[in-house]
């Protein structure tokens, strides 16, 4: 059986995108390191890819939390 893992943290966000546009961990590498979020939005923000739909994913979670946790 199969378990799927759903990560709501932000750099992991950032990262499937820029692996879905095809960029490697090489590419990622000029801006940093590969375990800051910064590394990330910077190679994205770089190419003109837009970061809204990670925001979006992030405040949504917030707000499911938050509802989770009332």
């Amino acid at each position: 059986m199969t378990k799927t893992v759903i990560s709501y943290r932000r750099i992991d966000h950032l990262k499937a995108i820029a692996l879905d546009c095809g960029f490697t961990n090489e590419d990622a590498k000029q801006f940093g390191k590969l375990s800051k979020t910064a590394t990330w939005e910077a190679l994205l923000e770089t190419y003109g890819i837009p970061l809204e739909s990670v925001d979006t994913v992030d405040t949504l979670d917030t707000v499911l939390d938050t509802k989770l946790e009332a």
